[in-house]
């Protein structure tokens, strides 16, 4: 029924009620007790004054002893008390209860002789005439018996039961129990509406703390009043509406942090400063090939096992100072990672955490080997001509030649420097092709047109070696988007390479045809094929199966390397076959025009 703080409240009620009725009935019972037995005393000193009163007018007229005793006797039956009369020796006189020849001297008895020395005597004992325990008080008074003309002390005592004080007592302090009892009841019912009352917001509170704490931040507590009560409830809903923009706000920083984290290309790895993971973005999940829900909680070094990255992190850790290193990792694939360790501050400044972040510069790694292996070999390349130049020009300065050798030496000069120019054009192509591709200007061109305009260019290279170009009918509607000067640079390429490295009195052949809505362009040589060893590298710049051979016949090495890039720039899909003394095939595929239009 009770629960809580209200009833520990009513707890204290009850307790402070039970002192309180406890001290007050316990004042009041010996207030009472004293307050009647004064009263008792009083009533009936002035009962025995009276009586002593009558008694010695009594005397004075004459009266005997035995009229005393019926007087003690009209007394008692009228006030119901028991009168003694008592002489100076101790001798009863008279008695209202029984025979005073009968009862034995009363000159010892405490009462009677406090009385003839302070005017009132006092005294509880037992009584033995009675049988049980009585109240005496006695008064001094001077009587003249008939005949004596002198007055004699004597002492008039009344008593009272004691059982008859205490029932009297023992009613009253009933009384006073019913009404303390009463009281408490009504005590505790006004302790009970006061703690509701109490309680009550408090209870609303304790309800509305719940419901902020469950995320209801806008509970219901209305609280009338003034009081501190009311002051802590419209603190508490402040509070929560509060709290409700804060968590928002928070929410709002973490989803775009999440966001932000999520979406980055970088990986991200943080760890505590126990070295475990806390947080892992998917680009991480993706660079080593693992799951959020595995990794979170284990130790770093389990997931990137990389031992200079562990040691940088226990430097970083200690020194609190970020650091950047270059990672060459063989697992779970080959990669190379930028790695950034920044440490992560918390409470005193004190190291809570290390981010890691990795940027995988593999690709600029590897375009920077390219470069540089591009410019060794353009070095390379463009050396050889210009040492056999020089060399030449420098034979024909300084020694004397007949006509004959310096016709020959200058041959041999000419034929260098165009093939130094042959090598800066194709260069200069290259770039251009590399660096157009993207916006490559495309229009509807006749793949036999192309085929014709490639076969007129390398007529003069046929012709030194004899070679037969087979075009077979070509569909003149098979037309293509495309680069009309790029396509055909293209064919020219191909078509110089398998006259170039083929058999004098050799053979290409050319032919195109319709395949699911594509039109395939294949170009077949008898030559002596190429080793399969050296398939994967042939679009490669400067590279060269037969590199002697090649140098002597003209060739850069740059061929293939602008097809490929022309292939690329019409996004046609491509392949080159080819068989040690069985020829080459080189085919690609571009879709048909309508098909784009």
């Amino acid at each position: 029924m009770f629960k809580g703080i209200r009833r520990r409240m009513i707890a204290y009620y009850l307790v402070v009620i039970a002192v309180i009725v406890v001290l007050m009935g316990a004042l009041f019972v010996w207030f009472l007790n004293y307050f009647y037995m004064q009263t008792l005393r009083e009533n009936l000193y002035t009962q025995a004054r009276l009586a002593a009163a009558l008694i010695e007018e009594m005397a004075d007229n004459g009266a005997y002893p035995e009229k005393f005793d019926i007087l003690s006797k009209n007394l008692s039956s009228e006030l119901g008390l028991r009168f003694t009369l008592v002489d100076n020796d101790g001798l009863v006189l008279a008695d209202s209860s029984e025979n005073p020849a009968l009862m034995e001297n009363h000159a010892n008895r405490p009462e009677i002789i406090e009385a003839l020395e302070k005017e009132k005597g006092e005294a509880v004992r037992y009584s033995v005439t009675l049988d049980e325990q009585m109240f005496y008080l006695a008064v001094p008074l001077r009587i003249s018996f008939s005949g004596d003309n002198t007055d004699s002390p004597a002492v008039i005592r009344l008593a009272l039961p004691l059982a008859a004080i205490n029932q009297a007592i023992f009613n009253l302090m009933l009384y006073i129990i019913g009404a303390l009892l009463l009281s408490s009841i009504a005590a505790l019912a006004a302790a009970i509406i006061i703690s509701s009352r109490i309680t009550g917001p408090i209870q609303k509170i304790s309800k509305a703390s719940k419901a902020i704490a469950n995320g209801d931040y806008y509970p219901d507590l209305a609280i009338e009043g003034n009081d501190e009560l009311a002051d802590l409830a419209v603190n508490i809903s402040e509070m929560g509406q509060t709290m409700d923009r804060r968590i928002e706000q928070v929410l709002f920083e973490k989803n775009k942090l999440e966001t932000v984290v999520s979406s980055m290309s970088s990986g991200i790895i943080f760890v505590d400063s126990d070295l475990k993971i806390e947080l892992i973005n998917p680009a991480a999940e993706a660079l080593f090939e693992v799951s959020r829900n595995q990794v979170t909680g284990s130790p770093v070094q389990n997931i990137v096992r990389y031992y200079a990255l562990y040691e940088n992190l226990k430097i970083v850790n200690r020194d609190g100072k970020s650091r950047l290193m270059e990672m060459n990792l063989y697992y779970p694939r080959n990669v190379i990672l930028e790695t950034y360790i920044l440490p992560v501050s918390g409470a005193e400044n004190r190291i809570s955490g290390i981010l890691l972040l990795f940027h995988e510069v593999t690709l600029q790694r590897s375009l920077e080997k390219m470069r540089s292996d591009f410019v060794a070999n353009v070095s390379h390349e463009l050396r050889t001509p210009l040492t056999s130049i020089r060399g030449y020009a420098e034979t024909i300065m300084n020694e004397k030649l007949s006509e004959q050798q310096l016709l020959e030496f200058l041959q041999i000069i000419d034929r260098e420097a165009g093939r130094l120019s042959n090598l800066l054009d194709d260069l200069l192509d290259l770039s251009q092709i590399e660096n157009e591709k993207s916006f490559v200007k495309k229009e509807i061109v006749s793949m036999a047109s192309v085929i014709e305009e490639a076969i007129r260019r390398v007529e003069g290279s046929r012709k030194k070696k004899s070679f037969l170009i087979e075009q077979l009918k070509s569909d003149p509607t098979l037309r293509v988007m495309g680069n009309h000067e790029w396509l055909c640079q293209a064919l020219v390429n191909i078509l110089e390479n398998s006259i170039r490295h083929g058999f004098s009195g050799g053979k290409v052949m050319i032919k195109t045809s319709l395949k699911d809505k594509n039109v395939v362009t294949e170009i077949t040589d008898n030559g002596p094929g190429i080793p399969k060893a050296d398939l994967p590298y042939l679009f490669e710049r400067f590279y060269r199966v037969d590199k002697a051979r090649s140098r002597k016949s003209g060739s850069t090495g740059l061929g293939l390397s602008i097809v490929k890039h022309i292939m690329e720039a019409h996004g046609a899909k491509y392949t080159l076959e080819s068989r040690e003394n069985l020829g080459t095939t080189f085919r690609f595929t571009l879709p048909l025009a309508e098909e784009l239009s």
